[in-house]
């Protein structure tokens, strides 16, 4: 009886370090890195996520953006730091994945490395073409590209990144032939479909939302097997035969490998209470994001189906940046 007591006791000891620490995080400000330029979209929702868990933490969260290389200089900064809960990134399926497909050698291990902590938001892709293009549904576009094979072209806001592999995606599946016009981000795509220089491009809703009310774009599908709440009257890919090309960048948290999981457990919980703050809860909505705010392990199945999913049609398609 009495070593069993002894047992229990000890437990007890051996636990109290690790619910003190939980208890005491956080304690000083926290890091919240971002492997993108101020102003996009992941910036913005990073800024307007951290804003409300500062509050409710009684703590500041310092934003620092270091963009660069498809975020791999903000991903090795990240994972180097100590991990203790006060350096975390913005994470994306381009740092988690994709990467470990576009370049030959990374720095830093994205399934070792870093964790997975939550899945703020995913930006749908919409599929849009200037006004003045002459098919006016996906159907009569197929079947006029389908008959012009290489004489169009799309615009993409660089290799390897959601948009593009949606639509080669859907190149594949329909039997297309377009070009593929890289661009330094999705905003010069939007200005050059607008304008005429290019026909189309697959546009994320952050973006694409005020120019189709305005009439200077218009939608011909989703990337998604159903229809998207914001644009109600957008047909899906999958509803339309195209089955499979359900894709849209996402921004999530993540952390050092090797911070403790009370701390993670912290941090989801804190991440999650701000996205379903009603006013924040209202801006991301209001901009066509979706808000998933699920578990470290829900994030973590995630990540690992992106790469089952979009790994072979990275490698096929001979994609490299190094």
């Amino acid at each position: 009886m009495k070593r069993r007591q002894l047992l229990i006791a000890a437990a007890a000891s051996a636990a109290l370090p690790l619910v003190a620490r939980a208890q005491s995080y956080p304690s000083k400000p926290i890091n919240w890195v971002v492997g993108f330029p101020p102003g996009g979209g992941a910036d913005g929702v990073t800024r307007l996520v951290a804003a409300k868990v500062s509050q409710n933490i009684g703590q500041p969260v310092v934003v620092e953006n270091r963009p660069g290389a498809s975020s791999i200089i903000a991903a090795q900064y990240v994972s180097q730091a100590a991990p203790d809960g006060y350096t975390i990134m913005s994470i994306e399926q381009g740092s988690m994945v994709f990467n470990t497909a576009l370049y030959s050698k990374l720095p830093y291990d994205p399934a070792k490395d870093l964790a997975p902590v939550c899945d703020m938001i995913r930006a749908p892709v919409i599929l849009a073409v200037n006004p003045s293009f002459p098919a006016k549904d996906l159907k009569s576009f197929v079947e006029l590209v389908r008959a012009n094979p290489g004489k169009y072209n799309y615009g993409s806001p660089g290799r390897g990144l959601a948009h593009q592999l949606a639509m080669e995606a859907f190149k594949q599946k329909a039997g297309l032939q377009i070009v593929d016009v890289q661009y330094k981000g999705i905003a010069p795509v939007v200005q050059d479909v607008i304008a005429g220089q290019i026909p189309m491009g697959p546009i994320d809703t952050v973006v694409i939302l005020p120019h189709l009310r305005a009439g200077k774009l218009r939608a011909l599908a989703s990337f998604s097997e159903k229809r998207l709440a914001a644009t109600p009257d957008v047909p899906s890919m999958g509803e339309l035969g195209y089955a499979g090309l359900d894709i849209a960048p996402i921004v999530g948290v993540g952390a050092p490998a090797k911070t403790p999981r009370e701390i993670i457990n912290r941090l989801n919980a804190e991440v999650v209470k701000a996205l379903r703050d009603p006013e924040v809860s209202a801006k991301l909505t209001g901009l066509g994001l979706e808000i998933i705010a699920d578990t470290p392990e829900q994030f973590g199945a995630f990540l690992q189906n992106e790469g089952k999913k979009w790994l072979p049609l990275i490698r096929s398609l001979n994609i490299k940046l190094d």
